[in-house]
């Protein structure tokens, strides 16, 4: 089974496919590199996925394009900075890797965005492929070009917007997820269904039990119908800059936050679901919806096997956290609340009076 999703951008940017499929792994994507010009191939990866992967790459890349270079980089958030991003520059200068080189990114989102802002600014841009294997890549992070690189006040802050050329996810590199990094990524989906639609929210209230056993069918309608709204999202405003992207943040601005006050301890997934629990509280103390959006938003984030809280979360903390925000607007900040599951609204609060807000709403 495989599903194809075209991006087409009305402005400079090229189109690219992005390919969900469940075939034996990287099969297509080998077809793929095989039909482009390119002088060299450079993946990066983590360690976790090159002890799973690594035989596999090497048997398929290798012997199609001998100049291929691999970096291996250590797991997790914490890595993801400017100091891993020289490390890849000098690796791509040590092989002599020029504007003609295409750089692959396998892995999380972590390795998806520090590849991508590393193809982003070697030589002022080098293609690159996505390659997404954890579900939370494969339905948010791989699609749509933003790439970035965390500071150690704010997430993502420093970045850039650049399309891959192909995005190739395989929805068997799933099945060696475990299982808290699994349902991480369900937060993204549920995230979709509350931003723009009801049904798709509905289907994962009713498949519960498929998604916690990795039925393949399941797996595939989701991973292709949230691909199919982010890309229908980025698609008509690919820089956010008419607003229609910034619809993506729901959770995001109280999880980013969580993230850092945690030391990224907490999983991103993990902590967007705990910022949507948040925003849904806060659309209903604004009464921009009835009780039922944040009993059902709670319910389901719990319900999935995501927390719906941690211990030690302090307002004062996490009001100073949301300030460095990037969607931060001198003092204001745009907020993703919602009017119902499924119609989302971007209100412009006073950072002021959101910490008595929050405050008021018990987070």
């Amino acid at each position: 089974m495989k599903g194809l999703i075209t991006l087409r951008f009305k402005r400079a940017s090229a189109d690219y496919d992005i390919l969900v499929t469940d075939e034996k792994p990287l099969i297509s994507l080998s077809d793929k590199t095989s039909s482009m010009d390119y002088s060299s191939l450079v993946l990066v990866t983590n360690t976790i996925v090159w002890r799973l992967y690594g035989s596999i790459v090497s048997s398929l890349f290798k012997k199609k394009s001998p100049k291929c270079a691999v970096i291996v980089l250590p797991d997790g958030e914490k890595y993801k900075n400017l100091k891993t991003v020289k490390r890849i520059y000098d690796k791509l200068l040590s092989c002599n890797s020029d504007r003609s080189s295409i750089i692959i990114g396998m892995g999380g989102g972590v390795i998806g965005d520090i590849a991508g802002f590393a193809a982003s600014t070697y030589m002022r841009g080098v293609r690159y492929i996505q390659v997404p294997t954890t579900l939370l890549a494969q339905v948010d992070a791989s699609i749509g070009g933003k790439t970035g690189v965390d500071h150690p006040l704010a997430k993502n802050i420093i970045g850039t917007f650049h399309q891959p050329s192909f995005v190739y996810s395989n929805i068997n590199f799933l099945k060696t997820l475990p299982k808290r990094i699994y349902m991480a990524g369900m937060a993204e989906i549920i995230r979709y269904g509350a931003i723009k639609d009801e049904k798709l929210f509905l289907y994962i209230e009713e498949h519960r039990k498929d998604i916690l056993n990795h039925d393949p069918a399941t797996m595939l309608k989701l991973v292709l119908d949230s691909g199919r709204i982010k890309a229908d999202i980025v698609q008509k405003d690919e820089k956010e800059v008419s607003g229609t992207r910034m619809l993506l943040n729901f959770g995001h601005t109280f999880g980013h936050a969580i993230e850092i006050l945690t030391g990224y301890k907490i999983l991103h997934g993990e902590a967007v679901g705990i910022g949507m629990i948040i925003a849904s509280r806060l659309s209903y103390a604004l009464n921009l919806c009835k009780n039922d959006v944040p009993v059902r938003i709670e319910h389901m984030v719990k319900g999935i096997g995501l927390p719906g809280s941690f211990k030690g979360l302090d307002i004062e903390s996490l009001s100073k956290a949301v300030k460095y925000d990037k969607k931060s607007n001198g003092n204001e900040i745009n907020l993703v609340l919602l009017k119902k599951i499924g119609a989302p609204v971007i209100y412009k609060m006073d950072k002021r009076i959101l910490k008595k807000t929050l405050t008021e709403v018990r987070v």
